[in-house]
């Protein structure tokens, strides 16, 4: 019976949304920088945004903010930002 309710609330979870694969702020991985990129603005900040395959296996779009473009293939460090400009968004910075 129990093993019934565990399957119960997992599916409850899910159904109220409570199981959604929500990414903790602050550093999560490095990545590759992929082949697509972006430009726009995000709350008055100019931005340049680029696909990012993560080493922990899921796919981003995170703004760049350092000087110049970046190439496809260019390892980076993946940040989900908690406050500021682009709260809820990620941003990624060149692994030197």
């Amino acid at each position: 019976m129990a093993e019934n309710m565990k399957l119960n609330d997992e599916a409850m979870a899910k159904a109220n949304g409570g199981a959604a694969d929500v990414d903790p702020y602050g550093y999560l991985c490095d990545g590759t920088v992929g082949t697509g990129t972006a430009h726009g603005t995000t709350n008055g900040v100019e931005t340049t945004d680029y696909s990012v395959d993560g080493d922990n296996g899921k796919g981003y779009w995170a703004s760049y903010l350092g000087d110049g473009a970046l190439s496809p293939g260019t390892r980076v460090r993946i940040t989900h930002v908690e406050s500021g400009w682009n709260a809820g968004g990620y941003e990624i910075e060149i692994i030197i």
